[in-house]
């Protein structure tokens, strides 16, 4: 079987998180930082776990068991159990519901699989072996991650202002779309380019760099 892979956005929309252990904490933590609204559902929670809740207005906590209902509204579900019973019992309800769920360290009580991540600003590096070895993901998830820029997050703002006046300044309305994506392909493709980009963008310069830029290549 084939999986899919996508980046989904969950602002404004409700996770479920069934347990309340040091699992559950981190992907609460990992779910604020989307904008989503959290159900955080244990008999039992991790002392950082509730005094996060305490602190977090998109945080709901129900410090009971888990019952049928509680996915009513939910577009995604963790379960965070070391139970094999209630994995399943959640697995069932979300299977029932049309809801994705992922039960942590139980590949058949899943219907996706996390991969390992980092993030800085808009840039997202994933990695997955589709559950087979989590471990193996973060190694080569913090291999890969060495060979992006420092400064990946600062480049991704800078390339999305340039885009943004490529797109809409009047200096560049004489270019059409293919032109466009040719001059943002040719600056990503070179180091040189990109700092330069950053730098003019940190300065305020970015437009005085496009057209130079676009004169030197022409």
């Amino acid at each position: 079987m084939a999986l899919y892979p996508i980046l989904l956005n969950l602002n404004n929309r409700t996770a479920v998180v069934v347990g309340g252990g040091l699992v559950a904490l981190r992907k609460v933590r990992d779910l604020l930082d989307t904008g989503a609204r959290i159900t955080v559902i244990a008999p039992e929670v991790h002392p950082e776990l509730k005094a996060l809740t305490l602190k977090q207005d998109r945080i709901v906590l129900e410090q009971r068991p888990y019952r049928a209902g509680d996915l009513d509204g939910a577009v995604l579900v963790f379960s965070c159990t070391d139970s094999h019973v209630v994995n399943r019992q959640v697995f069932e309800d979300a299977e029932s519901c049309g809801i994705f769920i992922n039960a942590a360290d139980d590949p058949p009580n899943c219907s996706f699989f996390l991969p390992s991540f980092a993030r800085r600003g808009d840039f997202i590096l994933a990695v997955s072996t589709s559950g087979t070895s989590p471990a193996l993901a973060a190694r080569l998830r913090r291999t890969l991650e060495q060979a992006a820029p420092k400064n990946i997050d600062g480049l991704l703002d800078a390339l999305k202002a340039a885009r943004r006046l490529l797109l809409d300044n009047a200096a560049f309305s004489h270019l059409n779309s293919s032109q466009r994506g040719q001059i943002l392909k040719t600056i990503v493709n070179s180091d040189e380019f990109l700092q330069e980009l950053y730098y003019a963008y940190l300065h305020g310069t970015l437009a005085h760099c496009l057209l130079k830029h676009i004169r030197n290549t022409r």
